[in-house]
């Protein structure tokens, strides 16, 4: 069946690890949002390797690994990106990329920097100008994959959009950097990037007609849409379902699944509200324990109780039809874990999840505790072996979400994995 891949709190949920777990049973995996801001972590023969633009199933040969038009590229770190995964030993020849995928300009990591140094309500961004990038799609004036292959186009356009970026440096009180040594730069990464560029709206409309089974990798996660999360503590793209639609060119019709990734306690990694945030040793034990520091900066992740209020929510959003636990084995020293499941608000108590960062951050989580297993789950390959506590802890989560756990992950290699048949 056609899968969507999903995170349901607000990224870092082991998509990475989860995808490569999947992908093997699929001709084509797409990325269809996001950019380089993402970090999908897997282990490749031992090896733990982090997977910014590059989709999770470059590590199958007969997999075709489609970047599509929903993700914003800098095309200098996707060079770096393939060369590295060729140093793994990877031929590469089962990658396409986008022609009209929107470039990320040295102008857009600029501003992302400055707006994150001056603006009055710091996001916590990775500044590495995505969201820049985006405004320039929405401002219609951005540059795409298939202008850098045309050097003179290219060179037209980028004067253009640079004479409008030093109005804007200028007007915030910066200057804008010289794009002169970029611009070579830029145009011998398309050179280098051509042979994997296409139309890959029909390559996947294609895929779809031959009955192909495709893997829609999503980045970050759903309470960071830029709609439908904690706004305005969000990324800029569509992270939720919708954006499956808009970022591929294929219709609803193309999804037979949607399988949601949540970590079995929750992160979060920025600025933004954070009900169930732990701030003692319980927090700092968790974040030592499942090395909770951001694949992409370095940043320590903030780190809570899992939060089956904004659970729900994803789940309900994103149409989700099962759900795959990840890091569970981080809770194996506790004894007891506490587990939110509903919220306390100037207007009462109930399980709604506001999504509007003013209105969440008032709220006081109401937690429910469930016993601890007090075992290492790391080498368990079977459902039936897994302890009662971490039965009834899975059977709590389907519960209150109202959909059932297909798989869990009890470590980083792809074998630590249980899959559930139901």
């Amino acid at each position: 069946m056609n899968t969507v891949v999903l995170g349901m709190q607000w990224g870092d949920e082991g998509k990475g690890k989860a995808i490569d777990y999947l992908a093997g049973a699929f001709d084509v995996v797409t990325r269809f949002q996001g950019g380089h801001n993402a970090g999908h972590t897997v282990y490749y023969q031992g090896q733990k390797v982090v997977l910014h633009v590059l989709p999770s199933g470059i590590f199958y040969p007969a997999c075709q690994a489609v970047i599509a038009h929903g993700v914003v590229v800098q095309p200098l770190q996707l060079v770096e990106e393939i060369n590295n995964a060729r140093a793994l030993g990877l031929s590469m020849q089962n990658l396409a990329l986008s022609e009209n995928a929107p470039l990320i300009l040295p102008f857009h990591q600029q501003l992302d920097v400055v707006f994150e140094d001056s603006r009055y309500q710091r996001i916590g961004t990775t500044r590495r100008g995505i969201g820049p990038a985006y405004e320039d799609v929405i401002g219609r004036r951005a540059l795409f994959i298939k202008d850098l292959l045309q050097e003179e186009v290219f060179r037209s356009k980028i004067t253009s959009l640079a004479e409008y970026y030093q109005r804007l440096f200028t007007a915030h009180g910066h200057a804008a950097g010289s794009f002169d040594q970029a611009l070579d730069q830029y145009l011998q990464a398309g050179t280098f990037l051509k042979p994997y560029v296409s139309n890959t709206t029909n390559l996947l409309q294609h895929a779809f007609q031959d009955k192909k089974n495709i893997l829609f990798e999503g980045a970050q996660g759903t309470l960071l849409d830029i709609h439908l999360g904690t706004y305005p503590f969000v990324t800029s793209s569509n992270t939720t379902i919708a954006g499956v639609f808009s970022g591929t060119g294929l219709s609803p019709k193309a999804v037979d699944r949607v399988i949601g990734i949540s970590k079995a306690y929750a992160t979060r990694v920025g600025e933004g509200p954070f009900p169930t945030e732990l701030k003692d040793e319980s927090g700092r034990m968790l974040r030592e324990r499942g090395n909770e520091y951001g694949s992409t900066t370095g940043r320590p992740r903030r780190v809570g109780w899992l939060d089956l209020v904004a659970l729900k929510y994803a789940v309900q959003v994103n149409g989700v039809d099962s759900l795959f636990i990840t890091k569970l084995d981080v809770l194996d020293e506790l004894d007891e874990i506490q587990v939110a499941t509903a919220y306390e608000s100037e207007d009462g108590s109930g399980d709604r999840f506001f999504v509007h960062a003013d209105a969440l951050s008032r709220v006081r989580p109401m937690y429910q505790t469930l016993s601890g297993w007090q075992t290492n789950l790391g080498a368990i390959r079977c459902l039936t072996d897994l302890p009662l506590q971490v039965r009834s802890y899975l059977s709590f989560i389907e519960d209150f979400t109202g959909v059932g756990v297909s798989h869990v992950s009890l470590g980083g290699e792809r074998e630590q994995t249980i899959e559930i048949n139901r």
